[in-house]
């Protein structure tokens, strides 16, 4: 495992990197989802998957190498071999109940605390959201809706300022936790205040807005690993099977000028559930 100095190091050299809250992508990636801790799926598509990588975000809490998840993904953002965005477990809204700042003080010892604040520091710089060759959104959560309930714009998530590393802004909080819905307009999330369920009429109007195709996001569990919501609009991959999800089969996703999902480990393509509530 690597030293407190080698941690804190390799964190302020990502923040060093950062290109700030959109970021535009140009070829073939591999899309990862939520991994939550699950070092033997990384390893595995690492091995299996050719880079580069884009990862969905969620790498710590659940599972129980958060660490060394987080730190592995963060040096192949160094290394430029990845693509890594943020998720809503990137954050001490999560940290403190999910598992990654117990499991950083079983690792590290007194200088958790110290550690955690600069991951804190790190995780506020990650992007929220990715565009792959202009045609695929890539993000964590969801499609982010105004306070007209109409969806906001890649160009306002760029222009968030202030504080994000616990995110006060709507857009960027949505973001991170929006999940979509079989319905066509919109609804309250089960997740709690300030979370929304979007629906067929949001997807639309976010692609017309961009001449945009798909949105793939992680964020929800699937047992399938995958799924598929509004006619294709928005593609789920979820590619974790530690903790909670040993009983998934991990999936990722091929994307380029559309997504193709397949199995982690046998490499199959995926047939994904169509519009699932997912609660």
């Amino acid at each position: 495992m690597a030293s407190v100095d080698d941690i804190v190091d390799l964190l302020a050299r990502v923040r060093e990197r950062s290109r700030g809250l959109l970021i535009n992508l140009e070829g073939k990636y591999t899309a990862v989802g939520d991994l939550h801790g699950d070092l033997a799926t990384l390893e595995l598509v690492l091995k299996e998957w050719e880079g580069p990588y884009l990862f969905l975000g969620d790498y710590v809490d659940r599972g129980d190498k958060g660490l060394e998840v987080v730190t592995t993904v963060f040096q192949l953002y160094l290394e430029g071999k990845a693509a890594v965005l943020r998720g809503n477990h990137e954050s001490p809204i999560m940290n403190i109940e999910g598992g990654f700042l117990d499991e950083l003080c079983e690792k590290l010892g007194r200088k958790c605390g110290y550690v955690y604040k600069e991951f804190e520091k790190t995780f506020a710089t990650l992007p929220l959201a990715a565009v792959v060759n202009r045609k695929i959104v890539a993000l964590h959560g969801g499609i982010p809706l105004r306070e007209d309930m109409t969806p906001a714009t890649l160009a306002e998530l760029e222009k968030i300022e202030g504080d994000l590393t616990a995110p006060q802004n709507p857009l960027a909080f949505q973001t991170l936790w929006n999940d979509p819905c079989p319905c066509d307009k919109y609804s309250p999330s089960p997740r709690g205040p300030g979370i929304w369920l979007f629906g067929r009429d949001v997807t639309r109007e976010f692609h017309k807005l961009h001449n945009t195709a798909v949105v793939i996001r992680g964020h929800t569990y699937v047992p399938q690993g995958c799924a598929v919501h509004h006619g294709g609009g928005v593609v789920t991959v979820f590619s974790s099977s530690a903790g909670p999800y040993q009983k998934t089969k991990p999936k990722i996703a091929l994307v380029k000028n559309g997504v193709e999902v397949y199995d982690a480990a046998t490499k199959n393509s995926a047939k994904c559930p169509e519009d699932v509530d997912v609660f």
